[in-house]
């Protein structure tokens, strides 16, 4: 491997990747570095006959690139593929990475395409009341060329709320064929008018845009060129974060093959199992320190002039966390500040009046968004994929049992029955009797009313990430629990299962534990941007303040960038990716002029 780089990027999710696409476009010879895997489905990519032949593979294995695949079994067996790829200190290839802290679990990804792997297809734009209170100057400029990046890069953005897909039609009013919705998709919509006119506001309903092929009699809208010959377009198998089969997801390792790494001249390098430990400016630049898993473990230097940050908001700030108190690296005392939950936030209803059918369609393919006393609240339906489907029902069903209950008894009948291990013993059911109708069910009946809320909101942004023992721990100074915007967000989600007829059923760690705990999949800041050193990081053009000039200071590491969501200074109450691309684009775009 050559050694000669202009410039090295951390990471392969949305800010690193734009990060290397950029870098190429002007010629330069980039190193990325990559802690997992390539993962992937037995998808085709290309015209016909290059498609004959799963081309991520071929070119991997060629080119010493270690790859996995996703869960296959659409249903319970399936669980022991998923469960197979949740990294750990015994399986650290895994892609799931589940940290857990005192009021926190957080999870993150680890593989080829970084957070697109498993985040679930959302490009939304915050409120621009919600950008000028974190003060992140991000305006219709810099959204639209990430647009543009993303349809450029990955493909055209689809609004998914059907059964079946609509080509040229409106969907976010049906009208009168509003049968043609996806049940889960309807259920939002129509409790949230229930909801907002006994509340006397309004809290409108919109499709997501999402980055997934829909068929479409535009043969061209599809990657591949012939989308419905090919069967790559979306399918409603509510999966994405598992592996889309059909290959409709416009995940970043396709993008990071299609567009830089089949092509031998584009000057871009990935090594995969490369670990990124810290950080040393040199004369010239900077060397990253990094663990080659590929050799055994071994660690090894690599410099360049240039060096972009995209491990992510836990990766980056470990990272710079650690080059500060072990290298020396001068950087802002406010490393690790900001961190923010985005308001991440779950809950379920069980028992719905009409069926919902949540293991059908995308991930997420709608939202609502309201505002309650100042706090902005957001909340998307969410499915639950098959594999899912026969643990979640047995675990929904133990927990609204013990809410059902109360005193000494009844929590330790939770404990019992959930208390880290529930009842499993009807996932795996002998021969059914065709003489009970519910004797065996599929794995769509099993959940077929209960609704899965994935909701967000405006925290204050008080959270810390620091080293312990040289591992990363992540806490408030107060109970997150306790911030307000969690109990605006419990306070809809239980209007809207009421509006749906059924029952509301708190997220495991949250409800029935002296300890509520979060569940944390948007985690942001660490690195926040910040007009000066004084306080943040990074300044608004992702350039890291040099922390040996005096507090206060505008001045930057030369050469040095975070293009990831450890720079955003605060919760977007939205999917953070097309925020995290403007962003990057604005960084890349003013270093590389």
């Amino acid at each position: 491997m050559s050694t000669n780089y202009d410039a090295i990027v951390i990471g392969t999710g949305f800010g690193a990747t734009i990060a290397a696409t950029r870098l190429a476009l002007k010629g330069k010879k980039v190193l990325m570095l990559e802690r997992g895997t390539w993962w992937v489905t037995p998808e085709k990519l290309g015209k016909p006959p290059q498609s004959a032949k799963d081309p991520i593979p071929v070119w991997a294995k060629k080119n010493n690139q270690p790859v996995q695949y996703w869960a296959r079994p659409d249903h319970r067996a399936g669980l022991l593929d998923f469960f197979a790829a949740i990294r750990s200190s015994l399986n650290k290839d895994g892609l799931y990475q589940y940290s857990m802290f005192k009021q926190a679990h957080i999870l993150t990804a680890s593989g080829v395409g970084g957070g697109s792997l498993i985040y679930s297809n959302v490009t939304l734009r915050p409120e621009p009341e919600i950008l000028q209170g974190i003060g992140l100057n991000l305006g219709d400029p810099e959204y639209q060329a990430a647009y543009s990046w993303m349809q450029d890069y990955r493909g055209k953005l689809n609004k998914i709320v059907t059964k079946i897909p609509l080509p040229g039609r409106d969907v976010t009013n049906l009208g009168n064929d509003d049968y043609l919705y996806l049940d889960r998709s309807r259920a939002l919509k129509d409790a949230a008018a229930k909801v907002g006119q006994n509340l006397g506001i309004q809290i409108p309903w919109q499709p997501l845009d999402l980055s997934v092929i829909e068929y479409t009699e535009d043969a061209q809208h599809n990657s591949s060129g012939d989308g419905a010959k090919t069967h790559t377009h979306c399918e409603r198998q509510g999966r994405c974060i598992l592996g889309c089969l059909p290959a409709a997801r416009h995940t970043l390792n396709k993008t990071l093959y299609q567009r830089l790494l089949s092509d031998p001249n584009s000057g871009v390098t990935l090594m995969p199992l490369a670990k990124a430990l810290h950080i040393t400016r040199t004369p010239t630049g900077y060397k990253v320190r990094y663990e080659d898993r590929r050799d055994g473990g071994a660690q090894k230097d690599v410099e360049a002039p240039m060096l972009f940050l995209g491990g992510g908001t836990l990766g980056t700030t470990e990272i710079l966390l650690r080059s500060r108190d072990k290298n020396g690296l001068a950087l802002s005392d406010k490393l690790g500040s900001h961190f923010s939950t985005n308001g991440d936030f779950g809950g379920f209803v069980v028992d719905t009046a009409n069926a919902v059918y949540s293991t059908r369609g995308p991930i997420n393919t709608c939202h609502i968004h309201a505002k309650f006393d100042g706090l902005h609240v957001a909340i998307e339906d969410s499915a639950i994929p098959s594999m899912f489907a026969a643990i979640a029902s047995t675990a929904l069903q133990a927990l609204d049992n013990a809410t059902k209950r109360a005193g000494f008894l009844g929590q330790m009948k939770f404990a019992w029955q959930f208390g880290m291990l529930p009842d499993f013993s009807n996932l795996f059911p002998s021969i059914p009797d065709t003489k009970d109708p519910n004797s065996f069910k599929t794995e769509a009946e099993m959940v077929s009313n209960i609704f899965f809320f994935n909701s967000m909101g405006q925290d204050d942004a008080s959270g810390k990430i620091f080293l312990d023992h040289d591992q990363i721990q992540v806490d408030w100074d107060t109970p997150i629990a306790n911030n307000p915007v969690f109990q605006k967000i419990e306070t809809l989600q239980k209007a809207l299962a009421e509006a749906m007829g059924g029952r509301y059923v708190s997220f495991p760690l949250w409800s029935g534990f002296a300890n509520r705990k979060l569940t944390i999949t948007h985690p942001l800041g660490g690195c926040p941007i910040a007009p000066t050193s004084f306080d943040g990081v990074v300044d608004d053009f992702g350039r890291v303040f040099d922390g040996s000039k005096p507090k206060g200071s505008t001045d930057t590491l030369p050469g040095l960038y975070v293009v990831d969501g450890s720079a955003i200074p605060g919760a977007l109450v939205a999917n953070p990716t097309l925020t995290i691309a403007a962003q990057a684009i604005k960084t890349v775009s003013n270093a590389l002029p």
